[in-house]
């Protein structure tokens, strides 16, 4: 099929002006060059700002007089504000922001030029500062002088480098001579912790609530004054003072024994009268039978275990070492905490140490804490790794009871043995 004259002379215009379309789109958009008719050109129509102090670009071409105002937005600073452009140079407008304090924020800037007026908008997230849960660095006790006593509150966000007004409020039958100064404070970094000082002295016993207020945000803080230091209410202290028998497993040394037979009552082994004693055997000697199967419980309240429970327990000196190379079941457990009134929370510390001779890490002793007859804590049912050195370790029962029993115990598996030292169990300030 063929075109005629005129339909081609048609298709070719068609086309020539499809080109030429094209071409004045790419120039007018795609670059700034010299132009007759007045025109005005931005690199870009918004700005997105984080909620910090910070600065962005954008250019403006355009072949005449030109200047730009920021809209809605005094936390904007544009600079240059004016110039005369020659229709082909990108002239940058730098757009510096403030610190947002508050919620997020828009503005725009306004180009004026070309006979109108075109924009940039602009947004800037929100910047409230975020204040954490605070805490009391120190615990509260009547008739003690609050030296150094402190309210600690992290933060995030923080308006560095400014003055920041500080009010504090207390309330409560705790707060009896307790002040806290008003007070300007100024931060250096954007994340951290402020402490707001407390001064006096408290003069009764009770709950207190401190309320802290900053930039517009409130914390509060709920705590007591204690009647005595709760640090030194101790409910149970257990150091094995009384262990004298068997070898120095941890420290290398071989330790004293019983020299002959021991007797027995009722199938149960005593100490003789007057005991002869004579260092013999190795660091791995027992010195005794298991505790809580073959020694007489006489001779169990005598070295100061009444009221403890356990299995696979044997008499080291200075500690009990607990477990077999064959057993998978050895454990000591406290006595009920009957110190204890209504529930309280526990802070319980201890050293251990595992059987330093296991050949593989799979055979090194693992414990495991155990709380029994109420209370929780996070370190509950964990395996605990241990070394073949003393090492202190640390952790907290809450709502713990009068009936509450701490258990010690080993992973169920074969040459699981570890030794104890030093429980301590006393009333937590956390």
């Amino acid at each position: 099929m063929r075109c005629n004259r005129n339909e081609l002379i048609r298709l070719v215009m068609k086309r020539l002006i499809r080109n030429l379309i094209l071409l004045v789109s790419l120039a007018y958009f795609g670059a700034c060059s010299k132009a007759e008719l007045p025109f005005v050109l931005r690199s870009t129509d918004n700005l997105a700002f984080g909620y910090a102090a910070s600065t962005q670009t954008f250019t403006v071409c355009t072949n005449g007089d030109w200047s730009v105002s920021a809209e809605d937005a005094d936390w904007v600073t544009l600079t240059p504000a004016s110039g005369r452009g020659d229709g082909e140079a990108r002239e940058v407008v730098t757009v510096a922001v403030k610190r947002n304090m508050g919620d997020a924020r828009t503005g725009r800037v306004a180009i004026n030029a070309a006979g109108g007026t075109i924009y940039v908008d602009l947004a800037q997230a929100e910047g409230h500062m975020v204040l954490g849960e605070p805490a009391l660095n120190k615990t509260l006790v009547k008739g003690i002088e609050l030296e150094g006593a402190a309210i600690a509150i992290p933060y995030t966000k923080g308006v560095v480098d400014e003055e920041i007004a500080v009010s504090v409020s207390l309330a409560g039958p705790g707060a009896e001579g307790i002040h806290a100064s008003e007070l300007t404070i100024q931060l250096s970094e954007e994340t951290g912790t402020l402490e707001v000082p407390l001064e006096g002295m408290p003069q009764a016993d009770g709950a207190i609530t401190v309320t802290v207020e900053l930039l517009g945000l409130s914390v509060s803080l709920e705590s007591r004054v204690h009647a005595t230091d709760p640090g030194n209410v101790v409910y149970l202290a257990q150091y094995f003072d009384a262990f004298v028998l068997g070898g120095d497993h941890v420290g290398k040394a071989p330790g004293l024994h019983l020299v002959g037979d021991w007797p027995t009552v009722d199938g149960k082994r005593v100490l003789p009268e007057n005991p002869q004693l004579a260092t013999s055997g190795t660091p791995n000697t027992d010195g005794t039978g298991d505790y809580f199967n073959t020694m007489h419980p006489s001779f169990v309240v005598q070295r100061g275990l009444e009221g403890w429970t356990g299995m696979r327990v044997y008499e080291r000196p200075g500690y009990p070492k607990i477990g077999t190379a064959g057993s998978t079941d050895g454990y000591l457990a406290t006595p009920p905490l009957n110190g204890i009134e209504g529930t309280d929370d526990i802070r319980v510390t201890f050293k251990t140490a595992r059987w330093s001779e296991n050949a593989t890490a799979d055979q090194n002793a693992k414990l495991i804490i155990k709380v029994a007859n109420g209370g929780t804590s996070e370190i509950e049912g964990m395996e605990i790794d241990l070394t073949p050195s003393w090492q202190e370790m640390t952790f907290i029962v809450r709502g713990a009871t009068p009936e509450t029993v701490i258990e010690f115990r080993a992973k169920a598996q074969g040459n699981n043995r570890f030794m104890l030292d030093d429980i301590v169990v006393r009333k937590s300030t956390d």
